[in-house]
């Protein structure tokens, strides 16, 4: 069996939990169910990641960050905005890389 890391695992169960979401839910009280249980394994994703030291990519929008466009270790963000910057020359100096 292969290992697999806590965040790996917090990922299967992430994607686990909608496909469960979309196959089985009937009703609205096990729908609800189904989202609280997203909203704790999301939140705890984040720890992880937080915890692994993870960084994310955020465009600028009207002088703020918006949603982030990618996230991983700070060399694969680096490495994400060289790529980015590439292929969208006029993104440059509108890209942030910040904790997640």
């Amino acid at each position: 069996m292969a290992m697999t890391t806590k965040l790996e695992r917090l990922e299967a169960l992430s994607a686990t939990l909608l496909e469960c979401k979309k196959e089985c839910v009937k009703d609205a009280e096990e729908w609800q169910v189904y989202d609280d249980m997203m909203t704790r394994v999301k939140e705890l994703i984040i720890e992880e990641q937080r915890r692994l030291g993870y960084m994310a990519v955020y465009p600028i929008e009207d002088g703020q960050a918006g949603t982030s466009i990618y996230h991983g270790t700070p060399e694969a963000c680096d490495s994400y905005v060289e790529i980015l910057l590439k292929g969208h020359p006029e993104m440059k100096g509108n890209i942030i890389i910040a904790n997640i």
